[in-house]
């Protein structure tokens, strides 16, 4: 192989990779847009269709699983729960760009060794450490 085809394929693969990353820089942005400009009940009524009320009520430290359905009727959630939501729907808006709901779902409920093993569903709960599922999400889809 001629000495020139080396730096060739090195800059294709440094252009491809610098790429890939602005793809994934420009799918992380779409998706918080979205998350902070959907309506509180649109983004409720996707995530239960998606995930179920049982998995958005836990993630949202809520005791009733029939209160997401409540919010994606109109009704407000309280602040924490509403910043919850929106985180939880950020990772799915990452996630689904590459994977099916069942993947989506499994992602969210399994440990995962980019968050020390704890599942992110755990993460997102607390509600302390949502960038760090949005880094693992991201790093999971490219």
């Amino acid at each position: 192989m001629p000495t020139t085809e080396r730096p060739e394929r090195a800059a294709k693969a440094a252009q491809a990779t610098a790429e890939a990353a602005q793809h994934a820089h420009e799918a992380a942005q779409a998706a918080f847009r979205r998350s902070v400009e959907e309506q509180t009940a649109v983004i409720a009524g996707n995530l239960q269709s998606e995930l179920g009320q049982r998995l958005v009520a836990y993630v949202t430290g809520t005791r009733t699983p029939k209160v997401v359905g409540r919010w994606a009727q109109g009704v407000e959630p309280r602040d924490d729960a509403r910043q919850r939501l929106r985180d939880l729907y950020r990772t799915v808006l990452i996630l689904e760009e590459a994977y099916t709901p069942d993947t989506v779902r499994a992602w969210l409920e399994g440990s995962n060794p980019d968050l020390d093993n704890q599942a992110p569903v755990e993460i997102l709960r607390t509600g302390d450490q949502a960038p760090r599922v949005f880094e693992a999400a991201a790093s999971f889809v490219h």
